[in-house]
């Protein structure tokens, strides 16, 4: 009998999106998907999230999402993407990762994220 090795880094992040339902496609060591916006003002939007998975992932949590189009965050800590223009990095890590180290546990860290965004955020 053969046992499967677990998924480690970038594998293991496209892999727990795969189960979660999204569909990924890499660029430049991001693992890319769509993310439909549950909750906040946002809701129903359709955004792109850029996620980089640590080579340990899911020991280390990917670092927080790299965003588009633009939405600005009401708690700042929002910079310049290397995924270009149209992308922003919110530095926000996830909160509780040691609680759970898991893609549903990171999916859960980007639905608060987008339920704190706020009207005035810029497009």
């Amino acid at each position: 009998m053969t046992t499967a090795e677990p998924l480690w880094g970038p594998a293991a992040l496209q892999a727990g999106l795969h189960v979660a339902g999204l569909t990924t496609w890499q660029q430049d060591g991001f693992t890319l998907f769509d993310y439909a916006v549950e909750t906040g003002p946002r809701a129903g939007q359709t955004v792109k999230v850029g996620l980089q998975a640590a080579p340990d992932f899911p020991a280390t949590p990917p670092g927080g999402p790299h965003v588009s189009p633009r939405l600005g965050h009401p708690h700042g800590a929002v910079h310049d993407s290397a995924l270009g223009t149209e992308w922003e990095y919110w530095s926000r890590p996830a909160a509780n990762w040691a609680a759970d180290r898991s893609v549903r546990g990171y999916l859960r860290h980007l639905r608060t994220l987008f339920a704190q965004l706020d009207e005035g955020a810029a497009l």
